[in-house]
């Protein structure tokens, strides 16, 4: 980066352009609070921001970040992006991207990392309290137990960069795990933590959530049902709850003329939340062309020649790709408000799809693995597909949907499941 930086400004100093002899805009070097900060030079002439205001700027939102990084509790994303976003900006710079505002925040805070979920937090958590915010010892299970790097591989996907993280033994996650009041215990001849057993529970784990319970009934009824007779629609169901209470990605692949009100349905009998992609991804593209000013009748437009030619336009494109960022913040922060171990289930994925160059498939990886973290939210993503052939690769408009396990993360819901579900 050194040697990047001198490079430019040895060109801008040997480089002369234009009839007065004004050197082109290249970069500068700014220190702020013992931080180096690369910013842009302005245009002569132009109403962008100087370097010094933009380092002033990047200074701020650092001593922000420090702020919110020290706080108990750790502010979720909702909060940490309202409050970057009140620290004035220079006029007449573009609006920062949400994970690229975090990050430079986070950089000029020193000792502040970003979590996936776009939190700010201190690179001196403690073990305890990265343990108790991440729920990562949450659902261990008596019989498989979890090894202690599998424990520790949860907290580093919620605190990547931990520094508590490293060289960390059995006997300081016990002793973590004891101070963050999880009820885990070290089982040294299978070398993992295993729940302690409660008098007259057996070794069935008791589950809190109304949630997990009802649907643990309701699996137990479908898979007699399926050892008496292997109904297929009782099968589908035992599978689908299954799912539920494992939580991850599942691909739902149907007919399309199938789709109608499914949605809704399979919500209610999932315990689910339905989220029609279409409609939060319009709203946050309106609400960036009201930000930006912009007539949404030049959005349409651009829309109309993408529809066209094939060629995506640079500026659509850049909306879209906000819109996307800002559609992601928006269905995590919903799975944080609502129940535990809450399941998404998408539809009306058409403009992601539309959109998958330029924002649409970040948009779907960044969902597909967050469900597939256990510390992460959502606890599961249900995605639906409709198809001309519902048993052929999931895809959305011809978009292939990234399955990685296709016994675990795709189901078909075929039509006697469909019309039992319509009929229940």
């Amino acid at each position: 980066m050194r040697a990047a930086v001198e490079t430019e400004i040895r060109r801008r100093d040997e480089e002369q352009s234009g009839p007065d002899g004004e050197a082109p805009a290249r970069l500068a070097v700014q220190r702020r609070a013992g931080r180096v900060v690369i910013a842009l030079e302005d245009q002569p002439g132009a109403d962008d921001p100087t370097p010094a205001e933009l380092a002033d700027y990047a200074a701020a939102l650092g001593e922000c970040a420090s702020d919110l990084a020290g706080r108990d509790p750790l502010p979720g994303r909702t909060t940490v992006l309202r409050e970057l976003r009140g620290v004035p900006a220079p006029e007449g710079m573009s609006p920062l991207a949400d994970t690229r505002l975090v990050e430079l925040a986070a950089s000029m805070a020193g000792g502040v990392a970003v979590s996936p979920r776009l939190e700010l937090f201190p690179l001196t958590l403690t073990l305890a309290r990265a343990l108790r915010v991440s729920q990562a010892p949450a659902g261990v299970r008596p019989e498989s137990g979890i090894g202690t790097e599998d424990l520790l591989s949860r907290v580093r996907a919620r605190f990547p960069g931990l520094a508590v993280l490293s060289e960390t033994t059995y006997v300081e996650l016990g002793e973590a795990l004891t101070e963050a009041d999880f009820p885990l215990l070290y089982d040294p001849d299978r070398r993992r933590f295993v729940p302690q057993q409660r008098e007259g529970t057996g070794s069935r784990p008791v589950l809190s959530s109304s949630v997990l319970t009802s649907t643990s009934s309701l699996y137990a009824a479908a898979q007699g049902s399926i050892a008496e007779g292997r109904d297929p629609r009782e099968v589908v169901t035992a599978r689908l709850l299954e799912a539920r209470r494992r939580g991850g990605f599942l691909a739902l692949t149907l007919k399309g003329a199938e789709l109608p009100g499914l949605a809704d349905a399979l919500a209610e009998r999932y315990e689910a939340t339905a989220v029609s992609l279409n409609g939060l991804f319009l709203g946050a593209l309106k609400e960036l062309a009201e930000e930006q000013s912009v007539r949404w009748q030049a959005l349409l437009k651009a829309d109309a020649k993408y529809t066209a030619t094939g060629t995506l336009g640079a500026a659509l494109s850049s909306y879209t790709r906000l819109a996307s960022e800002r559609l992601r913040g928006r269905l995590l922060d919903l799975a944080e408000r609502s129940a535990p171990r809450t399941v998404l289930l998408a539809h009306d994925a058409g403009l992601i799809a539309r959109y998958w160059e330029a924002g649409g498939r970040e948009l779907m990886t960044a969902l597909q693995q967050s469900a597939r973290r256990p510390a992460d939210t959502p606890h599961g993503l249900w995605l639906l597909v409709p198809a001309e052939d519902p048993r052929a690769t999931p895809t959305l408009d011809g978009r292939t949907v990234e399955v990685v396990d296709r016994v675990t993360e795709w189901e078909v819901l075929n039509g006697l499941f469909v019309k039992s579900l319509r009929a229940s």
